[in-house]
């Protein structure tokens, strides 16, 4: 609904000013497609160079890339003036935030349905008459699921914008998530939790793309970061309310379920009334058509048009390319690395909790508090905020340094603070909870230790992904597909092999080997801090910035 009013107020804008220039100047000049088409006018932007292009941040390609047509040229629809209102980076702060909002919401319900039937497995034992592991599956093929769909997510984004993407994938996540709830037996409730997983792709890998059509460089430094927080609240938010629905008498398991069906079907509400596109290419193809029904001339078209791409040819290159970049660049292969052990651990803590804190681990609690002691790992990710603001003042010190030098971006090198701050506290939080989880120690001290571990999470995963996008710029979307695809696909299984590493080695040895692993990675970011520079001139996709 709100698109459609979107692309309504782009046409009737359109045929306003073509009526007003047709007074004042004459049917015979036509129509400026570059001109603003806002009837209120915004603030100007701060002055940019002219040649760079507003929604790519990159140099505008060159007029002979236009194709002719017998009856003439055609004429490019583009948009090279900043308050253009088509242009989502110059909406209002308000307007942003409360786009960027619902759109992280749905991360927050994807990856939280990707974990909430963790902390339900004995109800799922009792109800389907299997054992651990195999009710442990249920999150395991929707993780797998999960990274599997990255692969083929963003061609249709690329073609129907975001909004379409996101409306049909949560409906379609929504109906899965029902079947879900009223699977008769242990098969058919895997077949939808599977193919729910495979629906709940699109908001994690289009989330970092509105992002960017929203947001400039400089505002995403301060933005992802406290963004990408409530996203990763979601897989730990959700046991907590799951363990409860567990171990209450009011009500049964499936309301595990039902409680997602709900919260998606809100967000689809939200999306049909409140939430415009934000994707430039669908939103200048809009442009181009009214300006084509107005006007008449068939010969307005967006560059969107222009170099249309048959969706076949999109989803062969979707696939190959994130796969070609995982296995031939350095760079990617050591980040997906880190990444994925990082995954293993925190989705390991899923069933490890129970042999940590539950009734039959170490410190003997019941369900649901053993579920609230996932606030630790939440309240960790909520203070790696406090380093955001001070990174950020750091990073645009950086950019207005390398402005006055006469460059107009900084190395990606910058990006790693986070990651410096967090790698070395990674490994020590999980020595200091593997060795200090005793009957004879006090149950705050691996919760204390859960806090250090969120922290130093989040601080990896938004170095991680920025020194990404930094780096590979028009590849990054498929390096960031390639890291997704192998940190769910490894992790998703290790959340049921996990079970008999826990029973086998015991929680001490357990996080003490993944603590080892975690060591051996903690020199990552302080390599790339000082010698990335030479890795990306030696890469073939990375960009080297000289």
């Amino acid at each position: 609904m709100q698109s459609i009013k979107q692309y309504r107020k782009v046409y009737q804008t359109i045929q306003s000013i073509t009526h007003l220039e047709s007074q004042t100047v004459g049917n015979h000049n036509a129509i400026d497609p570059h001109a603003s088409t806002d009837p209120s006018g915004h603030g100007d932007k701060q002055d940019r160079d002219a040649n760079i292009h507003p929604f790519t941040h990159r140099p505008i390609p060159a007029p002979q890339n236009t194709r002719q047509v017998a009856e003439g040229e055609q004429r490019s629809c583009g948009s090279k003036d900043y308050c253009d209102p088509l242009n989502p980076q110059n909406w209002s702060y308000g307007y942003k935030w409360m786009v960027t909002g619902a759109v992280s919401l749905t991360s927050f319900i994807g990856t939280g349905a990707s974990a909430i039937d963790s902390e339900i497995v004995p109800q799922l034992m009792e109800s389907f008459g299997v054992g651990e592991e195999v009710a442990l599956l249920g999150t395991a093929l929707f993780m797998i699921a999960l990274g599997l769909g990255s692969l083929i997510s963003a061609p249709f984004s690329e073609i129907l914008g975001r909004n379409p993407v996101y409306i049909v994938s949560l409906i379609i996540f929504g109906l899965f998530t029902m079947g879900a709830a009223l699977a008769p037996g242990i098969g058919s409730w895997l077949a939808c939790r599977f193919s729910a997983g495979l629906f709940s792709w699109p908001p994690l890998t289009n989330f970092g793309g509105t992002i960017a059509d929203v947001w400039s460089p400089i505002e995403r430094t301060y933005v992802f970061p406290v963004l990408l927080c409530l996203c990763f609240l979601g897989p730990f938010l959700a046991p907590m309310v799951a363990a409860f629905i567990g171990g209450s008498s009011v009500v049964n398991w499936q309301w595990t379920e039902w409680l997602t069906l709900i919260l998606t079907g809100a967000l689809v509400v939200t999306f049909l009334l409140f939430v415009p596109d934000t994707f430039p290419p669908v939103l200048l193809s809009w442009k181009a058509t009214s300006l084509r029904k107005v006007t008449g001339n068939q010969l307005y078209l967006a560059e969107h048009e222009v170099d249309a791409i048959p969706l076949y040819r999109r989803l062969q290159r979707s696939i190959k390319l994130p796969l070609k970049l995982l296995l031939t660049e350095p760079i990617i292969q050591l980040f997906s690395l880190y990444m994925t052990v990082i995954y293993t651990v925190l989705f390991g803590f899923l069933p490890g909790y129970g042999f940590i804190f539950g009734a039959q681990g170490i410190y003997g609690l019941d369900q649901a508090h053993t579920g609230l002691c996932f606030i630790g790992i939440n309240v960790g990710f909520l203070l790696s905020i406090c380093t955001v603001w001070p990174v950020y003042v750091r990073f645009k010190r950086k950019l207005f340094e390398a402005r006055k030098e006469g460059k107009h971006k900084v190395v990606p090198e910058e990006r790693l603070t986070h990651a410096i701050i967090g790698a070395p506290i990674l490994p020590i939080s999980i020595f200091w909870m593997g060795w200090s989880s005793w009957p004879s120690v006090s149950l705050w001290s691996p919760l204390a230790a859960s806090v250090a571990f969120g922290f130093a999470v989040m601080q990896l995963y938004i170095s991680c992904y920025q020194y990404i996008i930094d780096s590979y710029e028009i590849y990054a979307a498929s390096a960031l597909v390639g890291m997704t695809l192998t940190r769910y696909c490894v992790a998703g299984p290790m959340v049921t092999v996990s079970v008999p590493m826990y029973e086998n080695l015991g929680v001490h040895w357990t996080l003490t080997l993944l603590g080892c692993i975690a060591t051996l990675l903690a020199p990552v970011p302080y390599v790339f801090k000082y010698y990335g520079a030479i890795a990306r001139k030696r890469s073939k996709g990375a960009t080297s910035f000289e």
